[in-house]
């Protein structure tokens, strides 16, 4: 991994406080993938960003009872991301990004290629994750990039169902951890809800929530004035 920093469009304040911002972000030049991301990184576009990385531990997942009773009125089907499948799930997408009040969404054409488990209640399509394999040495992780849902069903509970179906295919793909992005911000912490969860410290994998969930309501403490 080679890492690299902009100190172009990065900045810094030492008047009255001490702050340097270079974005970091690193070149995965030697393959090793797996590698990467059991350090705390992720893949996007050409680079990799070190995160407060969230990973679940498949062997040590456990779905409650109400998300197995749920996922049995759900219909889960993997499919590869087209551009049909993108026009389908876009208005769905758009749902989501309202209810969840996201104002820098990547768009849905960004993930084109990658797997995609469709979800479907009373032979309507209802959300979508969309995730993508590592695989070396014989070793697989799974990485879990955007969770769609329209929200019109609440009681379905459709993000604990796409955990429980995420981890079906994770097992089915001997994948030995579900990577589920950064926690960062109060909107992230459920994902310390999940059996097998575990989060990188910077140094380390966690499986702390309390220190965990504290980050993360600190982060939606912390005001940003300006844009980055």
């Amino acid at each position: 991994m080679k890492v690299i920093f902009d100190h172009v469009s990065g900045f810094g304040k030492v008047e009255k406080t001490d702050f340097i911002y270079s974005n970091p972000r690193g070149i995965e030049n030697d393959g090793n993938f797996l590698h990467a991301l059991q350090n705390g990184w992720i893949e996007w576009g050409d680079y990799w960003y070190n995160l407060r990385s969230v990973r679940i531990k498949t062997n040590k997942y456990e779905p409650t009872y109400t998300t197995k009773k749920m996922s049995k009125r759900v219909n889960a089907s993997l499919k590869i991301l087209s551009q049909d499948y993108i026009k389908k799930l876009q208005p769905i997408y758009d749902k989501y990004l309202s209810k969840k009040g996201f104002i820098r969404p990547i768009p849905l054409k960004d993930f084109e290629g990658m797997f995609v488990i469709i979800y479907e209640y009373q032979n309507e399509c209802i959300g979508a994750n969309i995730f993508k394999l590592y695989e070396q040495f014989h070793q697989v992780a799974m990485v879990s990039y955007q969770f769609i849902w329209d929200y019109e069903e609440p009681k379905l509970s459709l993000g604990n169902v796409s955990q429980y179906y995420e981890h079906k295919y994770a097992e089915m793909m001997n994948a030995e951890y579900i990577y589920i992005l950064g926690g960062y911000e109060t909107t992230s912490k459920y994902k310390s809800s999940f059996k097998g969860f575990e989060w990188w410290t910077g140094e380390s994998w966690s499986s702390d929530a309390e220190l965990y969930n504290s980050l993360c309501d600190r982060d939606t403490d912390i005001e940003i004035n300006g844009n980055i």
